[in-house]
């Protein structure tokens, strides 16, 4: 654990907590005096993508019927800017026609770098200061861009894609904001003990790719959701089946990250879905954040792992990543020989 840097961890197997453990709170995840245990609130960073990946799911599901894959690919393959009609005022966005299948597998092609780029800033530190500061919103901060790449839009990582999704959701959604969607549709259904904090832009819509907290019971319970593909503990659907294999499952080629990407990790080859890292060489798939902060979700052997590290944003994170992952499969492995 202190190796690691493991603040939480937290192995459910067969609807059972089989493994739940702190590190210390002298050494890691300290803020402001909290401690590491059940009832914290831990920022997951990125992990946040996958839960607005949850929500704009249940969102099309909700809005416009959508029960089959042929009906969720119809309600994808539109023009982003059909659900977020903002996108338009003044000078329009490069998002105006792009479908909400590039944009929720980060191949949106607007010209975009989360790290910054040969004298350019790091488009993350701005979206940062200028929204998650709360002095823009999503749509008004999206219309500064206005180039992308037109032909084959590879995969990049951008929290602005995850930003784009959120507020097509809270659109679709009407009166009801996400974040009560949240609370309402998939925290209430989950059994949730305690309530998310969820950061907001300056029109008050969540910010999807970051800035969410929780317990890790309760991220635990979100995993069990995805586990059992939208069916809460009792059984009954929250969301279709048929969204999680659109969102969860490799579709091959066409969800590859480039081995040149600054997102790839040459130690452990992945894919990437709607906001969820796929495991090329397995059904196993992943919430990621940037600190070391995991949702592992095993469907083959009935288990989730949730892991709260504090790498500090990803120093050796590539290293530490492939360490996590291995030790994750020996965790599935070895519970799965308990009764």
């Amino acid at each position: 654990m202190e190796k690691a840097r493991v603040c939480a961890l937290l192995v459910v197997r067969d609807q059972k907590y089989r493994i739940e453990e702190f590190g210390p709170s002298d050494k890691f995840c300290k803020e402001k005096g909290e401690r590491n245990g059940r009832k914290r609130l831990y920022g997951v960073a990125s992990v946040a993508k996958s839960i607005t990946s949850t929500l704009l799911g249940h969102a099309i599901a909700v809005t416009q019927g959508a029960r089959t894959r042929q009906d969720f690919e119809a309600a994808l393959s539109r023009p982003v800017d059909r659900y977020v009609s903002d996108l338009h005022l003044f000078i329009p966005s490069a998002y105006v026609g792009v479908p909400l299948d590039r944009v929720l597998r980060m191949r949106s092609g607007v010209w975009w770098t989360e790290y910054g780029w040969k004298g350019f800033g790091s488009g993350a530190a701005f979206f940062s200061q200028r929204v998650r500061q709360m002095h823009e919103s999503v749509p008004h901060f999206a219309r500064r861009y206005v180039l992308r790449t037109i032909w084959r839009p590879t995969f990049n990582y951008s929290a602005l894609d995850t930003a784009i999704a959120a507020q097509a959701a809270d659109d679709m959604l009407g009166g009801v904001r996400l974040t009560k969607f949240l609370e309402t549709g998939i925290w209430a259904a989950i059994g949730a003990e305690s309530e998310a904090m969820w950061g907001v832009d300056k029109a008050g819509t969540a910010i999807g790719p970051c800035c969410f907290k929780a317990t890790v019971g309760d991220l635990a319970r979100f995993g069990l959701l995805v586990l059992r593909r939208g069916k809460d503990r009792h059984g009954n659907e929250i969301i279709p089946e048929a969204w999680f294999d659109v969102a969860t499952i490799s579709r091959g080629q066409a969800d590859e990250i480039p081995p040149e990407n600054r997102s790839a990790n040459a130690g452990w080859r992945m894919h990437y879905g709607y906001f969820w890292w796929l495991n090329a060489k397995g059904t196993d798939f992943s919430a990621i954040g940037r600190d070391g902060q995991f949702i592992h979700i095993f469907p083959d052997n009935d288990t989730v792992i949730v892991q709260i590290s504090d790498w500090n944003a990803w120093t050796n994170g590539d290293e530490r990543e492939v360490d996590t992952f291995e030790a994750h499969k020996a965790l599935v492995t070895t519970i799965g020989r308990l009764p």
